[in-house]
């Protein structure tokens, strides 16, 4: 049985039907891992006032199918008494269950009628999701009385409750846009907000959304430019194709041209799922001035997205089980598929145990030892312009080192110390300077660390207990000015036996398994850890152990299989493997991030 609501859980927004089966394909999206998951399709349930005489059951399965319609919750107070109607929040949260249990209602010899399934997710007021911890139970009791010879609900829920073969016909993920403390990139903040409205009302939702701030999920972490107390005012008309964004006169505050372009876009990047035609106004006039028609676009902005600030995010690496870096070629068809030896990089000459790649693709790092066997980290180019006149930086370490990652603004994270009760975390600015981050892992272990190229947000995978997780949290500032990771949040996977994940142009990519006994694939999942599902195309002929991929949508997933082989996807969904003579070479895969 455990392992059918498991199954549940992984489809989420794929048991339109009732179905609770994994799913072995998933849509492909063309845009970036903070762009919305497409609808999959599911008949909507829409909200139908109580009918007359209907029974205790009868009344509470219309309440729920009449509660999941968001655009109609007054016709879902008609299933309550006027006491009751008058106090339920229905906007305070959503609880997700798994609906396809045939006893999820029912009634006891009390009269009451129960609400009792495994619970799947919540999306708290503002939208963001939460995965539901293993285990967890959606418990509620509707006690019924008699309004006019009807019965009515006289309590109150604690918000919505909503089947899971209804929250994809009626919200839908987004994503709001801050910057990084460095005001240099934009962060996505993804949130649910309701389906089936029309293109104005989604508009609106999303600035409204927006000029509130970020989520809890980001914190301090990221900034917004829109002074505080900015609002749209009234609405967000979308005519021929063109969202009209009025800001109230707080914007005005804004005199310096850069900070009106970075509010700008966060707008137009807020609103791309909409349309990516933008006018934005405040106090009767432009926010920018000087554009044609007035018209912004979210491609004005393209140099705040961190993941196509460079051409070689796409490229991609590894390292030979001998500890030699390599750079894999033969991507693009004109040559055979096949590593080449960095032999024109200083860090060549020494033996990594793991590598990375900053996302300019012209510098590295890997974690090693020195010739007494302490161990470091040693950073320095991988081409040969700058090999006499640069040398290797050495950073010390301590203990385990994970794989170090790099940020867009050549930040190196280094997590040491990884096999204590008290792992270190620091990392080196552009300018040389390493920094300390505050951090307390807890009774977990960290087995690896992955920041976003916005710098802010943290991708691990985490053991305890035997048992590994996905992890993500966010890099804030304390009261002391320090950097704080912290906002830890378990996505809860319905996986086991996790032994990797990465960044992913449609969110977060994992390897791990569905059941005990199964071979690992490589997973796809949202960021905020809903709708996961099986890539398309993953091939059953090889298992998938590591995973590489980052932000970037020219880059496909690569995996390294048990036996250590390398294998990537191609833009065909096609498996691809290496040359003859080669490909039995054990090669971890690596992408710059």
């Amino acid at each position: 049985m455990r392992a059918k609501l498991l199954a549940g859980a992984l489809a989420i927004v794929l048991l339109a039907t009732g179905c609770a089966t994994v799913p072995t394909k998933g849509p492909i999206r063309n845009s970036s891992q903070d762009a919305p998951a497409p609808a999959l399709g599911g008949i909507g349930v829409e909200a139908q006032p109580p009918r007359p005489k209907a029974t205790a059951i009868q009344l509470v399965n219309g309440f729920l199918e009449a509660m999941s319609d968001s655009r109609a919750f007054d016709v879902a107070r008609q299933y309550m008494t006027p006491e009751a109607a008058g106090s339920w929040k229905p906007e305070s949260r959503t609880l997700v269950y798994d609906q396809s249990s045939s006893s999820a209602v029912s009634q006891g010899p009390d009269g009451k009628v129960n609400l009792s399934a495994p619970q799947i997710g919540n999306i708290d007021a503002r939208g963001s999701w939460t995965a539901a911890p293993p285990g967890e139970q959606v418990n509620w009791v509707f006690e019924l009385t008699q309004v006019n010879g009807e019965l009515r609900v006289s309590n109150v829920p604690p918000g919505v409750f909503l089947g899971s073969n209804q929250l994809e016909p009626k919200l839908t993920p987004r994503a709001l846009y801050f910057f990084n403390p460095s005001k240099h990139l934009l962060v996505p903040d993804p949130v649910f907000l309701p389906q089936n409205v029309t293109s104005g009302q989604a508009a609106t939702q999303l600035i409204q959304e927006l000029l509130k701030g970020p989520t809890d999920r980001l914190g301090n972490g990221v900034v917004s430019a829109a002074p505080p107390g900015t609002t749209v005012n009234v609405s967000v008309p979308v005519e021929s194709g063109v969202a009209t964004v009025t800001l109230s006169d707080n914007a005005a505050s804004l005199t310096e041209p850069v900070d009106r372009e970075k509010l700008a876009a966060q707008i137009a990047w807020t609103l791309r799922p909409i349309t990516n035609r933008v006018r934005i106004t405040v106090a009767g006039a432009p926010l920018i001035p000087d554009q044609p028609d007035d018209i912004l676009s979210f491609s004005n902005f393209s140099q705040y997205d961190p993941s196509v600030q460079s051409g070689r995010l796409k490229d991609l690496y590894g390292l030979l089980d001998d500890g030699k870096i390599q750079r894999i070629q033969g991507q693009d068809g004109a040559q055979n598929i096949e590593p080449k030896p960095i032999k024109d990089s200083l860090l060549y000459r020494y033996h990594a145990e793991s590598f990375a790649v900053n996302l300019r693709g012209d510098s590295g790092a890997i974690a090693s030892h020195t010739k007494g066997g302490a161990p470091v980290i040693f950073y320095g180019r991988l081409d040969d312009s700058a090999k006499n006149e640069q040398g290797v930086t050495s950073i010390p370490a301590d203990g385990k080192v994970l794989r170090p990652s790099f940020d867009n603004e050549e930040n190196l994270w280094i997590l040491d110390r990884a096999d204590s009760s008290k792992p270190r975390l620091r990392v080196r600015g552009a300018d040389g300077k390493l920094t300390n981050v505050v951090t307390k892992f807890g009774k977990s272990t960290p087995i690896a660390l992955r920041m976003a190229p916005d710098g802010v947000r943290a991708l691990l995978v985490m053991q305890s207990k035997g048992v590994n997780t996905v992890q993500t949290a966010t890099v804030e500032t304390n009261d002391a000015k320090q950097l704080v990771l912290g906002k830890f949040r378990p996505l809860h996977l319905p996986l086991v036996d996790i032994t990797d994940a990465s960044w992913n142009s449609l969110g977060i990519l994992v390897a791990g398994k569905s059941a005990k006994g199964e071979d690992p694939r490589p997973w796809q999942v949202n960021v905020d850890g809903s709708q996961p599902r099986v890539i398309p195309g993953a091939s059953s002929a090889f298992d998938a152990i590591h995973v590489a991929s980052n932000p970037n949508l020219d880059t496909l997933p690569a995996v390294q299989d048990a036996n250590g082989q390398l294998h990537w996807q191609g833009k065909d969904l096609n498996w691809v493997d290496m040359a003859d003579g080669t490909e039995d070479l054990k090669i971890s895969p690596v992408y710059p991030g």
